[in-house]
């Protein structure tokens, strides 16, 4: 099951990136799964929802709010350029979106070997709890689009 909703991330973010006539090559064993046609380096994560319930004593309330987690397992994946976070409803229905993030923003969306996307974040509604707004990268394929590698010097 992990596997076939990877591939099925996979195939939406290859779909979305052809859509802006932009070409992506599947590779493997390299620790991502996708060369574009400028060089970067994309990896693709997938999730469906998962549901957190808190009580509130004070105020006598169940809230409940959906989140995505998307983890990042090993090393190589973080020499990644981009993680492309796909987000689903469930299998049948096309994604709720996509977050495009920068190698260099993960650690300052809080854990650095986990993403976490909440309702709020796909609504672009700021909360406290949330550590940056991650809405900036909610179907920011630009961002992909408009790489330019930096060279070593």
């Amino acid at each position: 099951m992990k596997k076939d909703l990877g591939y099925l991330g996979e195939c939406y973010v290859q779909l979305e990136l052809a859509k802006r006539n932009f070409k992506v090559f599947k590779v493997f064993n390299l620790g991502f799964d996708f060369l574009g046609e400028n060089n970067a380096r994309i990896e693709v994560k997938t999730a469906l929802p998962s549901l957190n319930r808190s009580y509130k004593e004070k105020v006598n309330k169940i809230y409940e709010y959906r989140y995505w987690q998307f983890k990042l397992s090993t090393e190589k994946e973080r020499n990644s350029d981009f993680f492309v976070c796909v987000v689903l409803e469930d299998l049948e229905k096309p994604p709720l979106g996509y977050f495009i993030i920068p190698k260099n923003a993960v650690g300052s969306l809080g854990r650095s070997d986990m993403i976490a996307i909440f309702d709020s974040d796909i609504k672009g509604e700021f909360k406290k709890a949330n550590k940056e707004d991650k809405h900036q990268y909610f179907n920011n394929w630009n961002l992909i689009l408009n790489f330019l590698k930096k060279e070593a010097k």
